[in-house]
C-alpha cells in the first residue's frame, strides 16, 4: 500500500493540470478516465498486497488468480459502460441549446463513483469469502512421531 501515497498525489496533480488545460467537456472526459485509471490501480495494488499465496495450496492460489482476473475484467466493463454513458450524456447535452452547462454531468460523475466504490467494495467482499473457504496450508510440514522438535 505504500505505493498507494507515492501514485496518489501524482494523479492528482495530473489531473488538476488536465482541467486547467483542457475544455470542459474533455476536462470531464479525462478526469472520467483519470478516476478509472486510480480506480484500477487501488484495485491492482490491493490484489497484490493483500494476497497471501504463502499459506495457500496451488489449487486454492489459482483460484484467487482466477477471481482476481474476473474482477479485472469486471472493471474494465464498468469502465466501458461509464464511458459510453458519459459520451451519451454529453452528445445529448450539446444537441440541446441553452445555457452550456448540464447539471446531469456532475450528477453522473458522482454516480460513476459511487458505483466504482461499491464494485470496489464488492471486490473485497468477494475476495473475503473465498479466502475464508479456503484451508490453510501450515507454514511447515507436521512433525512425525520419533521427529525431533525444535523450540
Amino acid at each position: 500500500m505504500r505505493h498507494f501515497h507515492t501514485v496518489a498525489p501524482l494523479l492528482a496533480v495530473s489531473l488538476a493540470l488536465t482541467s486547467a488545460a483542457l475544455p470542459s467537456a474533455a476536462a470531464d472526459a479525462r478526469r472520467l478516465h483519470m478516476e478509472q485509471q486510480h480506480d484500477a490501480l487501488n484495485l491492482q495494488l490491493q490484489q497484490s498486497a493483500r494476497a497471501r499465496r504463502y499459506d495457500l495450496s496451488p489449487s486454492d492460489a489459482r483460484r484467487l488468480d482466477q477471481l482476481h482476473l474476473q474482477q479485472r475484467m469486471q472493471q474494465q466493463q464498468l469502465d466501458l459502460e461509464q464511458v459510453q454513458r458519459d459520451r451519451a450524456l454529453r452528445q445529448h447535452a450539446r444537441s440541446v441549446p441553452g445555457e452550456g452547462f448540464d447539471p446531469r454531468v456532475n450528477a453522473q460523475r458522482e454516480l460513476f463513483s459511487a458505483e466504482r466504490q461499491l464494485q470496489n467494495q464488492q471486490f473485497e467482499l468477494d475476495r473475503q469469502r473465498l479466502l475464508q473457504s479456503m484451508p490453510r496450508q501450515p507454514l511447515q510440514p507436521p512433525i512425525g512421531p520419533g521427529q525431533l522438535q525444535l523450540p
